[in-house]
């Protein structure tokens, strides 16, 4: 069959299969896209969510936006927050979102303060929306997404790149003490 390849949905850690309708859920359930919605937690401190993200065996999705970007709005709404509401992503992954032109100063990975611009500009991230999928140290162990042009399909997109940075993290030895095989 030429064409679309079919894959296999996403599961969970429990190997349940996701369900396919958490985002047509969320989203029916009344959620106000005018400002009703919970935030996308900010990243305030990139060094210890790299900690947080080795405890938890769980990547860091780390979300680049502008503050006048519709398109960041649509994915926070459509995507980014649905995720948050469902709880499925509170173990497999750090959310946090990078604000480029108005957010404050971050600690980065090395412990320094710098602007979100000068994080993003560090992994080429300045086209906004972009998704960077990093490892406890920082490194991008997933490939990232950028611009949000299917919104119906995107959260099976970032799902999969979520499983592919976790089992990057594992090859890398980048988990946590979960990860440590044999006595010391």
């Amino acid at each position: 069959m030429a064409g679309c390849d079919r894959a296999d949905p996403p599961m969970n850690r429990a190997g349940k299969t996701m369900a396919p309708w958490l985002l047509g859920a969320v989203l029916a359930s009344g959620l106000d896209t005018a400002g009703a919605q919970p935030p996308v937690p900010e990243a305030h401190d990139l060094r210890a969510d790299g900690g947080t993200s080795r405890e938890r065996d769980a990547p860091i999705v780390l979300v680049v936006t502008r503050e006048d970007c519709g398109y960041c709005a649509l994915l926070k709404t459509a995507v980014i927050v649905p995720m948050i509401l469902s709880n499925e992503y509170e173990e497999r992954a750090l959310i946090r979102e990078l604000c480029i032109d108005s957010g404050p100063d971050v600690v980065d990975f090395r412990g320094r303060t710098v602007s979100p611009f000068a994080v993003a500009n560090g992994y080429d991230a300045l086209f906004t929306p972009t998704v960077l999928i990093l490892g406890p140290d920082g490194s991008e162990v997933a490939p990232r997404l950028v611009g949000i042009n299917n919104k119906q399909m995107y959260l099976w997109y970032l799902d999969r790149a979520i499983e592919e940075g976790t089992a990057e993290m594992i090859r890398a030895g980048q988990g946590g003490p979960r990860r440590v095989n044999g006595p010391d």
